[in-house]
C-alpha cells in the first residue's frame, strides 16, 4: 500500500464566531484552513472511481460547516471538530491547520494559527478488543485451526478467549463444487495493534497455512476474518468494520456468544441474530484451546 500519497486543501475560507473576546462571540471573522490527508491512492488510480478516495470538495465542504458553525473560544476547539468531522478511515493520518489571521493582537503580526496531527483509526495505536473468526476445510483444518490460535498468542497478544471448535457446512456460491466441512471458531484478543497492521498479521498467517485465493469462497486452509474491533466502523473496501456478513454466519455468532454472552453486533445481540440462522449447520466437536 502506498501510504505516504497525500491530498492537500489549503487556504479553505470562511467566516465564523470564534474567539475569548465577547465581541467575537457574534462579530464573525475570517479563519483559514489548511488540511493534509495522508492515504492510499493506488485503487482510486485503477479504477479512476471518486469512492475509492477521499472526496476533497466534500472535505471542503465539512470545513466551512464547522468554520460557520457552532462557536468555541479557542481556535485550538476549532481545529479539533474540523479534524473529527472530516476522519475517514482510510485516512492514514491528518494534518489541521487553522489560521486567524486578524486575531486580536495589539501588535503587528503575520499570522496565528494551530496545527494538530492524528492518525486515522484504522492505523493508530490504541488498546482495542478484537473479534476474529478462523476457519479452515482443507489439509487436517482442525490443526490449521489450533495452530492458528498458537500464533495469535505468539504475535504478542493477549488472547481474551478462545471458544470451543465447531464443524460447519460450508457457504457456496451457486453452482459451486462441493467441499468438506469447515472448523470454525473465535477469538477475543485485546491489542494496542492498529486495525490494518491486525489485518496485515492475519494475512501473513494465512499465507503461513499455504492460503490460496484463487476463487471467491473457495476451499482453504486457514481463514483469518476481523469481525469486529471495538470503537471502530469502517466502509473501508480493504477492512469493512463490523464484517457485513458476519450477522449472517451462525459459524461465527454462536462461538462468538459462547466466548461473549452479551456480545452485540451492529447493536443488535448475538443472541437475537442467532435465531435469523437457526437452519444453518453447526456443531460442537472440540475445545479450541488444546484441551
Amino acid at each position: 500500500m502506498a501510504l505516504n500519497d497525500a491530498i492537500r486543501l489549503t487556504g479553505i475560507r470562511a467566516y465564523g464566531t470564534h474567539g475569548v473576546l465577547e465581541v467575537e462571540h457574534v462579530q464573525r471573522q475570517e479563519f483559514v484552513v489548511d488540511v493534509e490527508l495522508l492515504l492510499d491512492t493506488d485503487r482510486a488510480a485503477h479504477t479512476d472511481d471518486i469512492s475509492h478516495t477521499i472526496n476533497y470538495a466534500l472535505v471542503a465542504d465539512e470545513i466551512v460547516a464547522v468554520i460557520e458553525g457552532e462557536h468555541c473560544d479557542l481556535i485550538e476547539t476549532l481545529a479539533h471538530r474540523i479534524l473529527n468531522r472530516i476522519m475517514d478511515p482510510r485516512i492514514v493520518s491528518a494534518e489541521v491547520v487553522v489560521h486567524k489571521p486578524h486575531a486580536p493582537i495589539e501588535h503587528p503580526f503575520s499570522d496565528v494559527s494551530v496545527s494538530i496531527m492524528r492518525e486515522g483509526p484504522l492505523f493508530a495505536e490504541q488498546q482495542r478488543n478484537y473479534v476474529i473468526a478462523i476457519g479452515s476445510n482443507l489439509d487436517n483444518p482442525e490443526e490449521h485451526v489450533r495452530r492458528a490460535i498458537a500464533e495469535l498468542s505468539d504475535f504478542g497478544e493477549w488472547v481474551d478467549d478462545v471458544s470451543s471448535l465447531y464443524r460447519t457446512k460450508p457457504v457456496l456460491a451457486p453452482g459451486q463444487d462441493t467441499q468438506p466441512d469447515y472448523i470454525n471458531a473465535v477469538v477475543s484478543i485485546t491489542s494496542p495493534t492498529p486495525p490494518m497492521a491486525m489485518l496485515e498479521f492475519l494475512h501473513m498467517v494465512e499465507d503461513s497455512h499455504g492460503r490460496q485465493r484463487s476463487e471467491h469462497w473457495g476451499a482453504r486452509t486457514l481463514d483469518l476474518d476481523i469481525i469486529n474491533v471495538s470503537g471502530i466502523t469502517s466502509d473501508y473496501p480493504v477492512l469493512l468494520l463490523p464484517h457485513p456478513r458476519a450477522h449472517q454466519r451462525r459459524f461465527v455468532l454462536e462461538p462468538w456468544l459462547e466466548i461473549d454472552p452479551q456480545a452485540k453486533l451492529n447493536g443488535t445481540a448475538i443472541a437475537q441474530l442467532l435465531d435469523t440462522v437457526s437452519d444453518q449447520h453447526v456443531v460442537k466437536v472440540g475445545f479450541g484451546d488444546g484441551n
